[in-house]
């Protein structure tokens, strides 16, 4: 039982903490259009604090090597945000997805005249269609916020650079868990950070311009859409890469290109389908991997709270909510309550 002046404490406590309840949820909420800029600084602040430590240590000026990795790293995201758009904005006009739906078509009659079984619904024929169809107006949905969220990602990430010191004092100051836990939420919140904003876009890459170029050399359809499309299709668990490349080998066979379509037959399986295992391999190491399934759901997630942003975010999200599950089991599942 509390007494009168505890109850008045408890009281005041919860207020106060009500108070900061509704001021934090009016920030976020008007500032939500931003939302995604904070984690992009974030993000890349947890990528670059090693290497601005490093020039720090050289013998850099704070702010001139901050200013050093902002310069490089808006350079990187210009270029590869608007290299993107520009490579596919002129094909979208002749951008018809109609092999895949063809090929879908022509499974689903084999397999009904043979075995009499309709494996595929027009209905899901026509969502399949209308999935593929999205993915590249998302990609450009992103280039009108883009330069917005560009340049605040930017302020962001000077600013968590030049005073990172500061920075994560005040994080460790108002979390309220012990130090061997703060330090186990840097170590994680790196390897996090790198399987997802690293290794995820490298996945995609790798199976979009492996994709491609199998595309264009076999001539089974637009190898840079179709390619495109793959990566993204391939952060799908179980249906992969293989749900763009077979579909597009079927198409060529049904077409008479027979040796086009089993050379594409068998360099997805081979090759397309086992670039997700040779990136974390090669480039992640012993970096954790990201299960397939927070790696699905994680874009989901992003990609109806970010948009196209949502690609990193959503995953890291995910990520971050399980790695506060640990910690809080570190923290109090042990202690007596």
């Amino acid at each position: 039982m509390y007494t009168g002046t505890q109850f008045n404490e408890k009281v005041k406590q919860i207020s106060f903490f009500l108070i900061i309840v509704f001021l934090f949820c009016l920030i976020v909420g008007e500032l939500k259009y931003f939302a995604s800029s904070v984690l992009g600084g974030f993000t890349l602040y947890v990528m670059l604090r090693k290497p601005h430590r490093y020039l720090l240590k050289k013998g850099w000026n704070n702010t001139l090597s901050a200013s050093l990795l902002l310069i490089i790293t808006f350079a990187f995201l210009t270029l590869a945000v608007g290299g993107l758009v520009s490579l596919i904005y002129g094909k979208l006009s002749y951008f018809q997805p109609t092999s895949i739906l063809n090929s879908l078509r022509h499974i689903q009659n084999l397999i009904m005249q043979e075995w009499g079984y309709n494996i595929f619904s027009e209905e899901i024929i026509q969502k399949a269609l209308s999935t593929i169809g999205n993915i590249v107006p998302a990609i450009l949905s992103a280039s009108g916020n883009v330069l917005a969220n560009v340049v605040m990602m930017i302020f962001v990430l000077f600013f968590m650079l030049q005073q990172s010191k500061q920075f994560e004092a005040a994080l460790g100051e108002f979390i309220p868990i012990s130090k061997e836990s703060i330090q186990l939420i840097k170590a994680e919140t790196h390897i996090m950070t790198l399987s997802n904003a690293v290794g995820i876009p490298l996945i995609m890459i790798g199976q979009a311009v492996s994709a491609g170029v199998a595309y264009w050399l076999l001539g089974a359809g637009d190898p840079i859409i179709w390619g495109i499309i793959t990566g993204f299709v391939g952060l799908i668990p179980v249906l992969g890469t293989g749900g763009v490349w077979l579909p597009l080998s079927i198409n060529l066979l049904a077409g008479g290109n027979i040796w086009q379509g089993i050379v594409l037959l068998v360099y997805g399986a081979l090759i397309i389908a086992s670039v997700d295992s040779l990136v974390r391999i090669v480039f992640l190491k012993k970096k954790a991997n990201v299960h397939p399934l927070i790696t699905l759901f994680g874009v989901v997630l992003g990609m109806n709270v970010f948009g196209f942003w949502g690609i990193i975010f959503g995953p890291l999200i995910i990520s971050g909510f399980f790695l506060l599950l640990k910690i809080y089991k570190h923290e109090f599942s042990s202690k007596k309550l």
